[in-house]
């Protein structure tokens, strides 16, 4: 089931399949103020919080700041073992270099890709595209990763600007 490509084409965050894990990405950039960041989350079949994600990189394309937090979480999903995990972003165009079209040496993240197709090949995660309804708790992630002090943190409980969208999600 590695890297197949299917859409989420409900407009509201849905649940994984019993014994899978979901994690939403999101990437977010700021042109004006020159500020990229990631983020992203991990919940289990009822909703509930694995772990989540948030970092910052310098000043890039939305499309890299989204390509970033796929990677960084594949990276996690890797270091922490876990198994039989669907990936959702909201990106369409990360969404197909990654899993569909594949990319040419002349694309400025075209290294970042590879990665990504390769962790989710080697990880037998595979990828969903969802609309952004779909995402917002990843949207909140991506965001906060550009308020923290830190480049990269690993979040073991929901941050406080959080836990009303986690609810929102599992109540919808």
């Amino acid at each position: 089931m590695a890297l197949q490509s299917t859409n989420n084409i409900v407009g509201y965050w849905e649940p994984p399949n019993p014994g899978w894990l979901k994690l939403n990405t999101d990437g977010s950039s700021i042109t004006k103020m020159e500020k990229a960041s990631y983020g992203g989350l991990i919940r289990n079949a009822h909703g509930g919080w694995i772990c989540g994600y948030a970092g910052k990189i310098r000043y890039d394309t939305s499309l890299a700041s989204e390509i970033w937090g796929i990677f960084e979480g594949l990276e996690l999903i890797r270091k922490m073992r876990l198994r039989n995990v669907v990936i959702e972003t909201d990106s369409s165009e990360a969404f197909s270099l990654i899993t569909v079209n594949g990319v040419d040496d002349s694309h400025p993240q075209s290294s970042l890709i590879r990665k990504c197709t390769k962790h989710l090949l080697e990880l037998k995660c595979y990828m969903v595209h969802t609309r952004r309804n779909g995402n917002r708790c990843a949207d909140v992630m991506a965001k906060l990763g550009g308020t923290q002090l830190e480049e990269f943190l690993v979040y073991k409980e929901p941050p406080p600007t959080l836990v009303w969208f986690l609810f929102d999600d599992v109540m919808a």
